[in-house]
């Protein structure tokens, strides 16, 4: 029986026929060297994946490109985070939800650097400028304090909007920005609480302001601050107060003014008769405060506030119900949207942006105050008016629509003008 052959069988076990054989097909099977193209090729073709590899995956930061990316983040909805006790509370049909943005810093890499350059929805923003001279652990602090912040003065403008008239208690002001080489960054810090200025007790940003801008350059204020050990720590009631005669430079912009070089936020306190906690986890920023005023008003009332309706928000707040700018409108303007929405209160500076983004598949309104937000809502079916009217309160009312190019503040009459021009 002839014997069968393969790479494996001992050659001295085969007959001389199947040797020769063995021979032959090992001849055959020898690799036969690679001719100059094909190596050529080879070359070509690994070059070409450590390219498309080093593009994907290096940090752009390696080719000396210091920048962040924003991008659209989520859409919570913000009664999942609000937890409302000592009295009644009622659930909705419809949601109002804050809105939220993704930075992508370390991570950033070649090949998403250039997918944002040519993408609107994605930001890139130089790292220094984002961050200024704050540490990323300074920023997150920063942003956590004025999230803090944001609750609490929506809980107070909820809260006055049904009729409680509560006053706010203010015990100073504090440093969340210092300007570099200012005679403020010579003895204050970050976090420090500015108790008074010239004697006098500093009850908001505006209290500061005019006393440095009433001064002028070389000439010497007293400022009184308080420092605790733990940043944007509230202090105890006999916290000592430091004093520091400073003598100020001059402001960057207005002539023959003062300047110290400090950004302030006044903390606000409010006795409301009933307990509000907000837990949004590591959400930071300001950005959610008309988001959470709304929410607390919808929460405590019957009825639907949002005419049942999904609404998203973004927009700082102020004790008095003003709705502040804040940025990143394309991003979380995309975040809504993909969140299903069914409209979108912007203030008037993100209008534009927010209503190009929409592409229609979210209705956009301009809104300047909490009344502003109240009123649009109630176009779309929700009882906030009938609110004021069943609790006997002032009916609320809108923003003066004032066009005013040279009075340096965008109004929603303005913004919406603006677009319907483009």
């Amino acid at each position: 029986m002839q014997g069968t052959y393969n790479e494996r069988t001992p050659f001295f076990l085969l007959s001389m026929t199947e040797q020769q054989t063995a021979q032959e097909f090992t001849k055959d099977t020898k690799r036969t060297p690679m001719k100059k193209s094909e190596k050529i090729f080879l070359g070509l073709l690994l070059l070409a994946i450590s390219a498309v590899l080093f593009i994907r995956f290096v940090p752009v930061s390696f080719i000396g490109v210091d920048v962040v990316a924003l991008s659209p983040g989520s859409a919570p909805t913000t009664i999942e985070k609000i937890n409302i006790e000592g009295t009644d509370t009622f659930e909705s049909v419809g949601e109002i939800k804050f809105t939220t943005v993704t930075i992508e810093s370390d991570s950033l890499t070649i090949w998403e650097w250039f997918q944002a350059k040519n993408d609107e929805i994605r930001e890139l923003r130089d790292r220094e400028e984002f961050y200024g001279d704050k540490t990323k652990a300074e920023t997150r602090k920063i942003n956590n304090f004025m999230m803090q912040q944001s609750q609490d003065t929506a809980s107070l403008v909820a809260a006055n909007y049904l009729g409680y008239e509560i006053v706010p208690e203010v015990d100073g002001a504090y440093v969340i920005e210092i300007v570099s080489d200012s005679p403020a960054d010579t003895f204050l810090q970050l976090g420090d609480l500015i108790v008074e200025v010239e004697g006098t007790k500093v009850e908001s940003p505006k209290d500061l302001g005019d006393a440095i801008r009433s001064k002028k350059p070389g000439e010497i204020v007293s400022i009184g601050y308080k420092r605790m050990e733990g940043t944007f720590q509230t202090p105890t009631t006999d916290q000592p107060v430091n004093t520091e005669e400073i003598s100020l430079t001059t402001h960057p912009t207005l002539d023959n003014t003062g300047f110290l070089g400090v950004v302030i936020q006044t903390p606000l306190a409010a006795d409301i008769p009933f307990d509000i906690t907000i837990d949004v986890g590591r959400v930071g920023g300001p950005s959610a405060g008309l988001a959470f005023a709304l929410t607390i008003v919808d929460t405590l009332t019957e009825g639907e506030l949002t005419g049942g309706l999904s609404v998203a928000t973004t927009g700082t707040i102020d004790q008095y119900g003003n709705v502040g700018s804040v940025g990143a409108y394309a991003q979380k303007a995309e975040a809504a949207a993909r969140s299903g929405i069914d409209v979108f209160l912007v203030p008037p500076a993100g209008f534009s942006i927010v209503e190009r983004i929409s592409a229609e598949r979210f209705e956009v309104r301009c809104v300047s105050t909490f009344n502003d937000a109240v009123i649009e809502l109630s176009t779309f079916g929700g009882n906030g008016i009938e609110i004021a009217e069943n609790l006997e309160l002032p009916i609320p009312e809108k923003s003066d629509p004032i066009i005013d190019p040279n009075d340096g503040y965008l109004t929603c009459a303005e913004a919406i003008a603006e677009n319907n021009n483009n």
